[in-house]
């Protein structure tokens, strides 16, 4: 059970806008299952960031060079190419908080929220305000951490829609720029990137999200409609420039041809299925 077209189109050009972000020489945090923002790092890495760090989850590794998205065999790719390995006190008290400060090299990760407002600020610890009756979330990990000191953020969101985008977060969880009536920060609004299946979201000067490029074929109707606040808009907002066919190429053939980056646009029974059906496919190919 593959996606659809419309689908499949739309979550390679949301791969594609995210490389844009990463430059050369960045640290990259990857994400446990994380394949929508995996496939955009090793894109980058393939074409204008060859000299990017990954910190692969998978033993907490250091990793140069690219790699073929798999659902099983990671580690087995990730540890034997390790350029050292680091605890998560490493990486929590050492190392994270000085390339987020602004150090080098600099930390890249795109995180993905529950719920974002229109200051920026996330929640990736619960749906619903009463503890007692919520939908307990995987929990925030080391957003908090990140998001409080650090002067860029990048986010991404495969479906966008009202319950992501909304006016009031269920719980405060990653720190965003101050909203109206709160302290303002002594620094300049921060960096906060935002990107979606329809559009790229970014802060400005009041640290409000707008509309910073519109993917092909998205109205300015269609995203005003997913989203729960009003988005600031500039006059003339371009459109996301998009994949290339070489881009697709390697995303196709060299990076994760099983398409493991679509499972985020799935849930419930269809990601289900299209999890057995990658199981078998790569146990068959391993066979």
């Amino acid at each position: 059970m593959q996606p659809d077209a419309v689908t499949t189109a739309r979550i390679d050009q949301m791969v594609v806008a995210m490389s844009r972000h990463v430059s050369d020489g960045d640290l990259l945090g990857e994400g446990i299952g994380t394949f929508l923002p995996n496939a955009a790092y090793m894109l980058a890495k393939h074409t204008h960031a060859p000299r990017c760090v990954s910190l692969c989850p998978n033993g907490n590794t250091l990793m140069l060079g690219t790699r073929v998205l798999s659902l099983g065999r990671d580690e087995a790719v990730t540890v034997p190419r390790a350029l050292s390995f680091w605890t998560y006190i490493d990486v929590n008290l050492s190392y994270m908080p000085g390339a987020f400060i602004g150090g080098r090299p600099r930390w890249t990760e795109f995180m993905r929220p529950a719920q974002v407002d229109a200051h920026g600020w996330s929640n990736n610890v619960q749906i619903g305000r009463d503890p007692a009756h919520g939908i307990r979330l995987p929990g925030a990990a080391g957003i908090p951490d990140a998001t409080s000191v650090s002067r860029r953020v990048f986010y991404y969101v495969p479906r966008h829609t009202r319950q992501v985008f909304t006016e009031r977060l269920d719980h405060a969880s990653g720190v965003g720029n101050p909203r109206p009536g709160e302290a303002a920060s002594p620094h300049a609004p921060k960096k906060i990137v935002v990107v979606t299946e329809l559009c790229v979201l970014e802060s400005g000067n009041d640290g409000r999200l707008g509309v910073a490029s519109l993917h092909e074929g998205v109205t300015r109707e269609a995203v005003d409609a997913a989203t729960g606040f009003e988005l600031a808009w500039r006059r003339d907002i371009p459109a996301t420039v998009p994949p290339t066919a070489a881009q697709r190429a390697l995303l196709e053939r060299e990076i994760d041809p099983l398409g493991l980056r679509f499972l985020e646009a799935l849930s419930g029974r269809e990601r289900r299925t299209r999890l057995r059906e990658l199981i078998a496919i790569e146990a068959g190919t391993a066979a």
